[in-house]
C-alpha cells in the first residue's frame, strides 16, 4: 500500500470511528428514552436492560453502518479539500478519484465483513434480545391482542403452519394449512381447514380435509367436520414467536421459504427480505460510491453542509429500500428488484458521477 492510501484510509478510519459511536449513542439514547417508562412499569432489572441492549447492538451496527461510511467518506475527503490536501496531490499528476479509491476499496470490503456478520452474528443476538424482552422484561404478562394477518410459523418438529387471519385474544384462527414433510423434504401430508381453535390447552380443527401422500403420490383425500392435532405452541406463543426474518440466517430463511412455497404460499414478504440479506450489506458500496464522487465535485463545502449533504443522500436512498419492499412485499414487482432497487438506482448513478468527474 503506497504511502498516500495509508494517510487517506487513517484519516477516513478515524471518522469511521468516531461515526459509529456517536451513531451507537444517540440510538441508545433516544431508544432508553422512549422505553424508560416501560423498563420502570414492568419493574426490568438493570442487568436485563444493560443485556437487552448488549444483543441489541449488532442490529444497530448493521443498521447505521451505511449512513456512518457516507459520513466519514464526507468528512475526509472534505478535511483533505479544505486543507488543499488534493490541490497538491493533483498537482503532482495524480487525480482525486485515485485518492478516494482506499476509501472505495474499504467500503467494498466492508460490505463483505457486515454480509458476514449479518449472516452469522445477527440473527442470534436478534433471538436473544427478543427472548430477554419477553421473558425478562415483559415477563410474559403482556398478551398479544391484536389480530394478525398472513401469518406463517414453523413448528418444532419442522411442519409449516400458514393461518389466514389469526385471533390470539379469541384464541381462533382462520384459512388454515398445515404442511407436514418427510425425512427428503418432500410433502407427507397437506390439511386445509377453515377454521382453528384453541379449546383446553388443545388445537382442534373445524370443516377441513387431508391430503395424505404417504402411499400415493396422488394423496389420498379424506374430509372431516373436526379434528383434534398435536401442537404444543398457545395461540399466544404463534403469535408471538412467528417467523422472522430477521431472526434467521440466509440459508434458514432460504429452507423456510422452499417450505412455505410448496405448500401454496407465495412468500413475498420472505423472499424480498431474503434477497434483502445479500443486498443490504453492499449498500455500505454503492453509498460510498455515490457520495465521494459527489463530495469532490463540491470540495469547499463546510462540515456543516457535508453532514447535510450526508444526510440527504442516505434519506433518499432508505426511502428507495423502503419503497422497493413495501412494493415486493405485496407482490407488485419481483422480490429481486424489490429488495434491490436502491441498490440499483443509486448503484447506478454512483459510476455515472464516478466516470463523469473531471478534476
Amino acid at each position: 500500500m503506497k504511502l498516500l492510501d495509508k494517510y487517506t484510509l487513517r484519516g477516513f478510519l478515524a471518522y469511521v470511528g468516531w461515526s459509529f459511536v456517536s451513531f451507537l449513542v444517540l440510538f441508545y439514547i433516544v431508544d432508553i428514552v422512549e422505553n424508560m417508562d416501560k423498563f420502570i412499569d414492568r419493574g426490568a432489572a438493570l442487568a436485563d436492560v444493560i443485556l437487552y441492549y448488549l444483543t441489541y447492538m449488532p442490529f444497530v451496527i448493521v443498521l447505521v453502518s451505511p449512513i456512518a461510511l457516507l459520513l466519514s467518506a464526507n468528512f475526509a475527503c472534505g478535511y483533505m479539500s479544505r486543507h488543499r490536501e488534493i490541490v497538491a496531490i493533483r498537482s503532482g499528476g495524480i487525480s482525486s478519484l485515485r485518492v478516494a479509491l482506499p476509501i472505495l476499496a474499504f467500503g467494498l470490503i466492508w460490505s463483505l465483513i457486515m454480509m458476514f456478520f449479518a449472516e452469522f452474528v445477527v440473527p442470534t443476538t436478534n433471538t436473544m434480545r427478543e427472548n430477554i424482552k419477553n421473558e425478562r422484561i415483559d415477563k410474559k404478562g403482556k398478551k398479544v391482542t391484536g389480530k394478525i394477518r398472513d401469518l406463517l410459523y414453523q413448528t418444532e418438529d419442522g411442519r409449516v403452519l400458514s393461518i389466514g387471519l389469526m385471533d390470539p385474544k379469541r384464541n381462533k384462527g382462520r384459512d388454515v394449512l398445515i404442511v407436514s414433510f418427510d425425512r427428503k423434504d418432500n410433502i407427507r401430508e397437506l390439511i386445509r381447514a377453515r377454521e382453528m381453535v384453541y379449546d383446553g390447552g388443545k388445537w382442534e380443527l373445524h370443516d377441513g380435509h387431508i391430503y395424505d401422500f404417504t402411499e400415493d403420490s396422488l394423496g389420498k383425500y379424506e374430509r372431516f367436520p373436526e379434528m383434534r392435532i398435536s401442537l404444543s405452541e398457545t395461540p399466544d406463543e404463534l403469535a408471538e414467536r412467528r417467523a422472522d426474518p430477521d431472526e434467521m440466517g440466509f440459508f434458514e430463511l432460504l429452507e423456510f421459504i422452499k417450505r412455505v412455497r410448496r405448500a401454496g404460499s407465495d412468500a413475498y414478504v420472505e423472499r424480498t427480505d431474503l434477497i434483502m440479506k445479500v443486498s443490504y450489506p453492499f449498500i455500505n458500496f454503492i453509498i460510498v460510491l455515490f457520495g465521494v464522487p459527489l463530495v469532490l465535485r463540491f470540495r469547499r463545502s463546510g462540515m456543516v453542509i457535508g453532514f447535510a449533504q450526508s444526510i440527504t443522500i442516505a434519506f433518499a436512498y432508505f426511502a428507495a429500500i423502503r419503497v422497493g419492499q413495501a412494493l415486493g412485499y405485496n407482490g407488485t414487482i419481483p422480490p429481486f428488484f424489490a429488495a434491490t432497487l436502491g441498490n440499483i438506482v443509486f448503484g447506478v448513478a454512483g459510476f455515472v458521477l464516478l466516470f463523469t468527474h473531471k478534476d
